[in-house]
């Protein structure tokens, strides 16, 4: 008798400490925030450094704690599985030529954790995980945007403006990426509230004042571009725009990004971009960049040299900027054609349900894809940002967010 009675006991209690992870709200929400406020914004420029390493502490423990629910499942989707893929490549060019493993391994941690997340929530709780990246890229995009109201150094006088110093990624040409993935996320939320509206002007109006204030024309350009898509009221006319815009990133960075500076002696190509585009045809000296970034790719074609640092980029690229300012390049120089590919196959899996699609938000999802595509033909972002947009691309189209009602 006792012994059936211990065992009746310990099941019962066993039953009240069991939680339903997929029901959850709080845990996922403060996850995501610790991730993506880890990598969005700068801490150590506040001189908060014990804070830095406490974000830095919750997002690792984040990433172990999906990490474990995840696998418990005893299933990985072949998107996880690409990005983490993706990732691998990008660790081991960096252990093989020396480079930046550490933070290339707290990005990996990031990155495989929002795959992770999103494999796991997606079919019944997407408004949970739309909500809470909305919020947490939201904040950072205010928590900026204080910062430059304390120090209007950074942009009051154009004279004294400064290339360093700013929440979102310290240089003020990485706040694009970070702000696109805020106002995205944000009107998604329209999807299910009106009330979101009430974050999603003022987060789009600080957004482009921000950007328009520094100058960050590649991104000004991007988001506005992105806007324009969101008021196309048929989702076959924006396909056709979607499609028409990454066509056109594609013929870009073959025929213009992959030339370098031999596109100055290309009479076509200088019509094109000076008299079509009104541009400077070496795109403020980037096409030097570019040219740079084929030399040292030739050198390490297959695996390239991992996560590269600001002092690697002066000694074997150029003294005059950090980067190639190509995205496509950057990728090539992190892994080479290996790494490319892998990246390749990522967006191809996003965009396989691209054309059997026909809901407003899922496109407005694409659209953002193809606004980020166009401003990483002339900036280099964190690819936790890029991957973040193509898992929402990948997993939308499969959750509630798939609808035809309009904004």
């Amino acid at each position: 008798m006792d012994t059936q009675l211990e065992r009746t006991y310990a099941i019962d209690l066993s039953s009240l400490m069991r939680v339903n992870l997929r029901e959850l709200t709080w845990l996922p929400l403060l996850m995501i925030i610790a991730v993506v406020v880890r990598k969005t914004i700068e801490i150590n420029i506040l001189g908060w450094t014990t804070i830095s390493y406490i974000v830095l502490g919750l997002s690792m423990l984040s990433f172990f704690i999906m990490a474990v629910i995840y696998l418990r499942q005893g299933t990985m989707s072949r998107f996880v599985l690409a990005v983490i893929l993706f990732q691998t490549l990008f660790m081991m060019s960096s252990i093989i030529s020396g480079t930046d493993f550490k933070n290339c391994f707290y990005d990996t941690c990031s990155i495989a954790f929002i795959a992770m997340i999103c494999d796991y929530y997606y079919e019944k709780r997407m408004e949970m995980l739309v909500v809470s990246f909305a919020i947490a890229f939201s904040l950072c995009v205010y928590l900026n945007a204080l910062h430059m109201i304390a120090n209007p150094d950074l942009w009051i006088v154009s004279e004294l403006k400064m290339d360093a110093g700013y929440l979102l990624g310290s240089n003020y040409n990485q706040m694009g990426c970070r702000m696109l993935c805020a106002v995205v996320t944000s009107i998604l939320c329209l999807k299910y509230s009106k009330w979101w509206w009430l974050n999603v002007v003022p987060v789009v109006l600080v957004s482009l004042a921000t950007l328009l204030v520094l100058g960050s024309m590649t991104s000004l350009t991007g988001i506005m571009v992105f806007i324009l898509f969101c008021f196309i009221p048929f989702p076959r006319l924006m396909k056709v725009g979607i499609m028409s815009l990454l066509v056109f990133v594609v013929f870009f960075q073959v025929f213009v990004c992959f030339q370098g500076k031999g596109i100055e002696q290309n009479p076509v190509a200088v019509y094109f971009v000076e008299d079509v585009l009104g541009k400077d045809i070496t795109f403020t000296n980037r096409t030097m960049l570019w040219d740079a970034a084929s030399r040292v790719f030739a050198e390490s074609p297959l695996v390239g040299y991992g996560n590269v640092d600001g002092d690697w980029y002066y000694s074997h690229m150029s003294s005059f900027a950090k980067g190639p300012h190509n995205y496509i390049w950057a990728m090539l120089i992190y892994g080479g054609i290996l790494l490319l590919a892998a990246f390749t196959y990522i967006c191809y899996q996003s965009f396989l349900g691209f054309f059997k699609v026909n809901g407003k938000y899922v496109l407005i999802i694409y659209a953002s894809i193809a606004a980020l595509f166009l401003m990483m033909t002339m900036e280099v972002y964190p690819p936790m940002f890029i991957i973040t947009l193509l898992t929402l691309a990948f997993y939308s189209p499969h959750s509630s967010i798939n609808s035809q009602e309009q904004l």
